[in-house]
């Protein structure tokens, strides 16, 4: 299709005309002819017009990973981070300073081989703060998303318990995540380790609530549904994912200007252990549409969710404590990543081509 004007007056049509109304109308809401009243006995959301303030030390902890491909195998490194909100950071794994390191005793490389087990005695022989992994054959991808996986939560679990006393601690991610791509055993071991130092001042942050169902999952059966559609006029089932639930939620129903709004609290088994769930709804600015939305996770009422409000955002709509943290262990592991990389490279390991074309990229 041409139109006059060029490609611009033609993406400015289809942006019109088009893609923002997909992005904007979910479908039409139909009522059933009979269908129960439910009352607000839950206070499911609720807008917050005071925010208490949170007076103890929040730390929070957070990890970054990298990997390199090379043609004899993976080479993956993390890092970690904690930022305390009263004493900066408290410490980093690994770290060129020794005043600054956490001295965790675990391993922060890791390799994967294409190399068939041989039983050799320097397969076992493994240096304390490097693990190895064999590549599984035709998932490449699968590999790297392991390796780094396995990696960085470790790290995160041992930094975590290294400050599982603070008054209140932040987690970047769910309290018990979700693993896809590792084997149930590996996955066992890690849920464990983490079941161990969850306590009541631990606070998961997970920002890509895209991604998540939580909510609906509560929502799109029974009584509950039925009061969304009474009071809110709008189906939970029409929507796939939390965070563009809760945006049409609001368009709908909440007018400039615009306040903090707290959602929830949604409770869960996850590993036999009872995690809740709030939604933080924070406006960047009172009269404009834009929002951050954060899942706050927490075990039982150990945590008020009013108070999690008072927590200094980034310009992301990241908690500035899990931002600096976040930006810390990235730092550390570019620099370590690039160190070790220069030194295989010197020292004849070739970059697969999957790496030289990301150098290219970038």
């Amino acid at each position: 299709m041409v139109m006059e004007g060029g490609l611009t007056r033609l993406l400015n049509y289809l942006v019109s005309r088009y893609i923002i109304f997909h992005l904007e109308n979910p479908p039409s809401l139909e009522l059933p002819l009979e269908i129960e009243h439910v009352q607000d006995e839950t206070e499911l959301i609720r807008t917050v017009n005071e925010i208490p303030q949170i007076e103890k030390e929040m730390v929070a902890i957070d990890g970054s990973s990298r990997s390199h491909v090379f043609s004899q195998g993976i080479v993956s490194l993390s890092s970690v981070s904690a930022f305390s909100s009263t004493k900066g950071i408290k410490g980093m794994f690994p770290s060129f300073n020794e005043e600054m390191s956490l001295e965790l005793n675990e391993p922060f490389i890791a390799l994967a081989t294409p190399y068939a087990s041989t039983g050799r005695i320097e397969d076992f022989l493994l240096h304390p703060l490097i693990t190895k992994l064999p590549m599984n054959e035709g998932s490449f991808q699968v590999d790297l998303s392991r390796l780094e996986m396995e990696l960085r939560f470790s790290l995160e679990t041992a930094c975590l318990s290294k400050f599982r006393n603070s008054p209140l601690v932040l987690v970047d991610g769910p309290l018990i995540p979700r693993f896809i791509y590792l084997d149930k055993s590996v996955v066992r071991h890690l849920i464990d380790r983490r079941k161990k130092i969850i306590g009541n001042n631990f606070v998961g942050i997970v920002k890509r609530v895209n991604t998540s169902t939580t909510l609906l999952n509560a929502l799109k059966e029974g009584k509950m549904r039925n009061y969304f559609m009474i009071k809110y006029k709008i189906d939970p089932i029409s929507f796939s994912n939390d965070e563009a639930f809760i945006i049409h939620l609001i368009e709908k129903n909440f007018k400039p200007p615009f306040k903090p709004l707290i959602i929830g609290p949604v409770s869960r088994q996850i590993e036999d252990v009872e995690i809740t769930s709030s939604y933080l709804v924070i406006p960047f600015h009172p009269f404009t549409k834009k929002f951050s939305i954060l899942r706050a996770e927490y075990t039982q009422d150990s945590v008020k969710p009013e108070e999690l409000l008072s927590i200094p955002m980034s310009a992301d709509g990241i908690p500035i404590p899990l931002a600096l943290a976040d930006k810390s262990a990235k730092e550390m592991s570019e620099a370590t990543f690039n160190l070790l990389i220069q030194e295989l490279i010197k020292d004849g390991i070739q970059s697969a081509f999957y790496s030289r074309l990301e150098g290219m990229r970038s």
